[in-house]
């Protein structure tokens, strides 16, 4: 539906331009553009403040921002409930910002946002200017998973906000893909990426990479025991995988419940005490 719309509309401005010369019907064009870039910024009100973000980069961004509050709220409920003022954060498969945003958001709480899509990383980088929080999210354009290396990582849509990108292998959770562009990426194990530059274990994961989060836990392995909880997307063949083995080796117990809320998609792992 959304599609058919903006080839009407397209198709309006063409007919209403037609009349001009070219440089002015160029000219005008672009004042339509530009009008439609400033009021593409969507204010999302939340129990922790006011976010903001470029809503008109794309129809799944847009369709992002839309669903904030309802797309995962087990997500919302998890960040409220157990991430703490003085506490850190890996978003390991950040896409835009929404999570690592409101996370951050009010509160004394350090993100690394890791988002190894240029496409969905240049848009990060606005919204995080956007949102004046520079300080408190650190945007990492690299990806994680179970070695230290240049890889390729497989892009299976040219749009930003799109997900189901692959590292590696041009294949998801759910099936292999015909990539429509290959990026160059710098990959860690997340052991060494704290080794390398010197940083604390996080107190908490959000871990949503599209099929390759039992990669990425196994490249934690000495990280793990450190962290408090974790959040983890389990879809397709992930499921009955090598997650739960991974994480109850390092000491979690997955927290009863939290798979049947919200997107169902989620699990929540909880540290043994």
């Amino acid at each position: 539906m959304s599609r058919t719309v903006a080839k009407i509309v397209h198709g309006l401005i063409d007919v209403a331009t037609l009349p001009l010369n070219k440089r002015q019907r160029e000219k005008t064009i672009a004042r339509i553009s530009q009008d439609i870039g400033r009021k593409s910024i969507r204010e999302v009100a939340t129990a922790r403040g006011n976010l903001y973000f470029h809503a008109m980069k794309g129809p799944l961004i847009a369709s992002a921002i839309e669903r904030f509050h309802t797309d995962e709220p087990e997500t919302l409920e998890w960040i409220d409930n157990f991430i703490k003022p003085g506490e850190t954060l890996w978003d390991i498969g950040a896409n835009i910002g929404l999570y690592a945003l409101y996370a951050a958001l009010g509160r004394d709480i350090t993100v690394y946002a890791f988002e190894p899509s240029g496409l969905n990383f240049g848009l990060l980088i606005e919204h995080i200017q956007m949102n004046d929080m520079g300080s408190c999210v650190k945007p990492l354009c690299v990806a994680l998973g179970d070695a230290t290396k240049l890889d390729n990582l497989h892009v299976g849509e040219f749009s930003a906000g799109h997900a189901s990108n692959a590292l590696g292998k041009a294949e998801t959770q759910f099936q292999g893909f015909k990539p429509v562009f290959t990026q160059a990426i710098p990959a860690f194990t997340a052991d060494d990426f704290c080794r390398i530059f010197q940083l604390r274990a996080p107190d908490h994961i959000k871990l949503d990479v599209d099929g390759i989060e039992d990669l990425i836990l196994a490249g934690a392995e000495k990280m793990l025991p450190q962290v408090k909880t974790l959040t983890v997307e389990v879809e397709g063949q992930n499921v009955g995988g090598g997650i739960e083995a991974r994480l109850a080796k390092a000491g979690f117990t997955e927290e009863p419940g939290h798979r049947e809320k919200g997107s169902k998609r989620n699990r929540l792992y909880v540290r043994n005490v």
